[in-house]
């Protein structure tokens, strides 16, 4: 087989378990400023009390493997809850805080989580999604007796006990599905160790100096990533409860932040925003990005006014995040690698195969597949899922690409057909589903198509069934009631009929052709 493979990880770690990278850490810098701003930063150990805490309380209510959910914006109470359920022996599972109420109802059913934390913002759609079933449900963010920081803080500050194996499930995060239902990825302490071993060398490597922001929201995994780097190397870790050019521009610059994971459209938002102008993020060293190549021209921008690093990560939640990277080095101006998505990484090789499973040399294009100790465990209580995925451990990604000589991966298609839109996952059956629920709708198909600001943005097909009319208006307000709106076509256009093969299988790829003719990528 065509295989590009990197070094062995080499872990540090004399254990697997995530939980020892706070205990560790804690040990060493107790008093190294750890979660928030400058100036009100608790450190080290104070995070490690808090999240002693949090695992008692947990440990005191449930078991070991109960799933936690937890729906809310980027916040340090979801830093200890995070960490607390992994002390605790249990396993967290961050839901999209933008789906809708049916949407958060499927995922709590199908893991059957016994507890729920939420922002007040989102209780009442958690509430309704909980409709039925009685599972505990504590606020984030309210400061009051029933809290969540009340909740803590009655909880005792002694030393968990409960320990765990490097195969125990960590992390359980629900991706869209083909069949139109989400499917739960299981993390395991192995997979998100070897995960963050992966940034454990240069250039990507951190220390205690060191101040990373976080836009991304932790319901995804490139969201989870700056948390568990942090205390991976003890980092001083800003979160944004969501993304605003002008305010991260300026918390940047302010805090010293000297780290960062930005899609390539931040990175353009940031450079556009006014505050950029007077308050440039001057300690910015490196900015990690992902989910598209980098247009040339941004590059250069953000390298003259940024004066920072680029590197560029390829993955999937089934993979625990990157599985490539695209270096500094690659990102030389007019560089054909630039199209790509770098080489494997650390510990990770990376194969290209045709339909029928059989390897294909360096620039035939086929699906990418990848295999290493950071492939997921499995889709919760799905293994015939699970086994068309995960094939003599290569697990296949969906994605079509092909590798050069040189081991470099160019991405050039889905074989599946996600969209993925302003970096969410979109699959179209899940939105044909909804579509098809109106009752003027007699047939559907959606896709994605260009979108200078999101890569790709939702399309609908849609025939109008006999006799009735449809407004645009009609059909995204009945979509948002039943979606997210990420979701929720963009566009719409009433034909008279789908093209269907033989098999009554949408001709999705023909769909696409007109939107993506003369692009050398094919999608966004």
């Amino acid at each position: 087989m065509n295989t590009f493979a990197a070094d062995a990880v080499s872990y540090e770690n004399e254990s697997h378990l995530l939980d020892d990278l706070l205990r560790r850490i804690a040990a060493r810098h107790p008093h190294a400023p750890a979660l928030g701003e400058r100036e009100t930063a608790i450190d080290f150990a104070t995070l490690d009390g808090r999240v002693h805490r949090v695992a008692n309380g947990l440990v005191a209510s449930g078991s070991a493997g109960d799933r936690i959910a937890i729906v809310g914006r980027n916040s340090a109470e979801q830093v200890e809850l995070l960490l607390g359920i992994a002390r605790a022996g249990q396993v967290a599972l961050p839901v999209n805080w933008r789906l809708a109420a049916p949407e958060i109802r499927y995922i709590l059913s199908h893991s059957r989580a016994t507890r729920v934390f939420a922002d007040r913002e989102f209780a009442g759609i958690v509430a309704q999604a909980m409709e039925g079933r009685p599972v505990p449900l504590i606020v984030l963010d309210d400061a009051g007796a029933e809290g969540f920081a009340a909740w803590r803080d009655r909880q005792h500050d002694t030393p968990v006990q409960r320990r765990g194996s490097a195969e125990d499930v960590v992390l359980q995060m629900y991706t869209s599905g083909t069949t139109g239902l989400p499917k739960g990825v299981m993390l395991t302490n192995a997979s998100v160790m070897a995960s963050i071993a992966l940034f454990s060398r240069p250039p990507l490597d951190l220390d205690t100096s060191d101040v990373i922001y976080a836009p991304a929201p932790m319901f995804h995994i490139t969201g989870i990533g700056p948390v568990l780097r942090s205390v991976q190397s003890g980092a001083r870790l800003v979160l944004a409860s969501q993304f605003v050019p002008d305010e991260a521009v300026r918390v940047m610059a302010r805090e010293g932040v000297t780290y960062t994971t930005l899609a390539p459209a931040m990175i353009q938002a940031c450079l556009a925003a006014p505050s950029f102008r007077d308050a440039a993020p001057a300690a910015l060293r490196m900015i990690v990005y992902g989910g598209s190549p980098i247009a040339e021209s941004v590059l250069r921008e953000a390298g003259e006014r940024m004066g920072c690093a680029f590197a560029q990560c390829y993955g999937l939640t089934e993979t625990t995040g990157p599985v490539t990277l695209l270096t500094p080095e690659d990102h030389a101006p007019g560089a054909q690698r630039l199209l790509s998505c770098g080489r494997a990484a650390d510990g990770i090789e990376i194969a290209v195969i045709d339909a029928d499973g059989a390897p294909l040399p360096a620039g035939e294009t086929g699906e990418i597949v990848v295999r290493g100790d950071i492939v997921m465990s499995g889709y919760a209580d799905d293994p015939e899922a699970t086994t068309q995925t995960i094939r003599a451990g290569w697990l296949k990604t969906g994605d079509a690409g092909y590798l050069d000589a040189e081991g470099y991966l160019f991405i050039r298609d889905r074989v599946k057909d996600m969209i993925v839109s302003g970096g969410e996952n979109v699959y179209p059956v899940e939105v044909e589903n909804a579509l098809l629920d109106h009752p003027a709708i007699a047939d559907a198909a959606v896709i994605g198509v260009p979108d200078p600001r999101w890569g790709e943005a939702v399309l609908a097909m849609i025939v109008p069934a006999f006799g009735h009319a449809l407004t645009t208006d009609d059909v995204t307000a009945f979509c948002r009631d039943r979606i997210a709106g990420y979701k929720c076509p963009r566009e719409f256009r009433f034909i008279d009929m789908i093209p269907r093969n033989a098999a009554g299988k949408i001709l999705r790829r023909d769909l696409r052709a007109p939107f993506w003719e003369d692009r050398e990528r094919q999608v966004g």
